[in-house]
């Protein structure tokens, strides 16, 4: 049963992150505004440019950057969900100032029994649900399977998001690569998607699973 809800683990891991790094006053400076690629031992992409990040093996660098910019709260939940991420992204000149910070995070698993029309039929009123008994609201805004970057059919979901009173919307995508699922999730302000949901679509392009 774990493996068929990931993507509600996944938006979990999303919503404890918002909280995180919504209330914190960080004390470094802008990073420059260079694109970085990364190349882990099963994918590569390109982050947008003012983004950090790193991969699974990473991970404990970005925890301590993180922290250095004073998002100790952040860093802290990057750190307890390390065992699911196969990446986490961030954009490193909100995570220099105050407020929210937009981030990605990537898991994936094994699930060759399932189609992605099949995979992604569940999680999404599942989450629905357990949203709606902890007091939360969860909209989807769009639902659908589009060609992006090197796949043909890519899950793209779009929702809102209010947890503890922060609204936050996300672009969530959907890669079946063989036997395995990848999901990508973005997530920013409702007041900043629609400026940066393009730079969201253009890092899918860039991804690539390494056989």
């Amino acid at each position: 049963m774990k493996k068929i809800f990931l993507i509600s683990v996944t938006i979990i891991i999303v919503a404890l992150m918002t909280m995180a790094g919504a209330g914190c006053t960080a004390s470094a400076a802008a990073t420059a505004p260079i694109a970085v690629e990364f190349i882990g031992s099963d994918f590569e992409l390109s982050l947008p440019e003012k983004w950090d990040g790193g991969t699974k093996e990473e991970i404990d660098a970005v925890v301590e950057n993180l922290k250095e910019a004073g998002r100790v709260q952040l860093a802290d939940e990057v750190a307890a969900s390390k065992k699911d991420l196969l990446f986490y992204g961030y954009n490193s000149e909100e995570a220099a100032q105050e407020g929210s910070v937009s981030n990605l995070i990537i898991t994936g698993e094994f699930a060759d029994f399932l189609s992605i029309e099949e995979y992604m039929e569940l999680p999404y009123t599942n989450i629905s649900e357990l949203y709606i008994k902890a007091g939360y609201e969860f909209e989807i805004i769009e639902e659908d399977i589009v060609s992006i970057g090197n796949y043909d059919k890519t899950g793209r979901v779009i929702f809102e998001q209010t947890v503890e009173g922060i609204k936050t919307k996300v672009a969530q995508y959907i890669i079946k690569y063989k036997t395995d699922f990848w999901v990508l999730t973005f997530t920013t302000d409702i007041e900043k998607f629609d400026e940066n949901v393009e730079a969201f679509d253009k890092t899918i392009e860039t991804f690539k699973i390494l056989d």
